[in-house]
């Protein structure tokens, strides 16, 4: 293993697994504004660490979003009675925010499992400053990926597509102890559409409740056996 590699991991040789985090209960707000137009986005949701995450929207009309570690997706409309099933390996909670710090996966936010390399480690005003080299399928739309920590937490994350330019942006703040984790209560992400168009997505979490104070049902929830599903 070379200095590089060495210097990044030793910053977290000391971050504990997060065991007695069980389950957490939240309520989630999202603001996206695109185009000067804002949408937003209001949800309950519960997420276990075996990988079980169920999502309660209530408005416009209500829906239960359900999803897995091995990326299975349904969603139940309980006004139609309809399930929609689908499996998609980005659905999966592991490329969640619950995930990646109640699993201890801060570090590198999950780019070492995408198959992202470590590149450069430098250290600068107080933060560290990570580098990662795009895997082959990735490379002809991302480059590079930029991590910025602060202490053991992440910060901000860019990224760089071949041409150089910055496609997303994602910042992370607020942070709050979740058991022994810091957990960030609010991410704001920006997607450069174009050189002159981006969407601004800020999701922040409330209420945050974990193992025995968690007073919601929803991961008891199940779709009713006679719900018709839809392809």
């Amino acid at each position: 293993m070379n200095f590089v590699k060495i210097a990044f991991w030793v910053v977290f040789a000391t971050v504990g697994y997060a065991q007695e985090v069980r389950k957490v209960s939240a309520s989630m707000t999202m603001r996206t504004n695109h185009k000067g137009k804002t949408t937003n986005t209001r949800a309950e949701l519960c997420y276990a660490t075996s990988g079980r995450m169920v999502t309660q929207f209530p408005k416009p009309s209500e829906l239960y979003l359900f999803n897995n570690a091995n990326g299975e997706l349904r969603v139940y409309d309980p006004t139609k009675n309809t399930v929609l099933q689908q499996q998609n390996a980005t659905y999966s909670t592991e490329t969640t925010q619950f995930f990646f710090f109640l699993h201890n996966r801060k570090a590198d936010l999950g780019l070492s499992s995408m198959g992202f390399s470590l590149g450069t480690t430098k250290f600068e005003n107080g933060v560290m400053i990570t580098t990662w080299k795009s895997p082959t399928p990735l490379a002809k739309n991302i480059k590079r990926v930029e991590l910025v920590h602060k202490g053991q937490n992440p910060i901000f994350m860019k990224y760089v597509d071949p041409s150089e330019r910055t496609i997303k942006k994602v910042f992370y703040y607020d942070y709050m102890k979740l058991g022994t984790v810091d957990f960030p209560q609010t991410i704001t992400q920006i997607d450069y559409v174009t050189a002159k168009d981006s969407i601004v997505t800020k999701t922040a979490y409330g209420a945050l409740k974990i193992n025995e104070q968690v007073q919601s049902n929803l991961l008891e929830f199940t779709i009713p056996s006679n719900a018709k599903v839809i392809k």
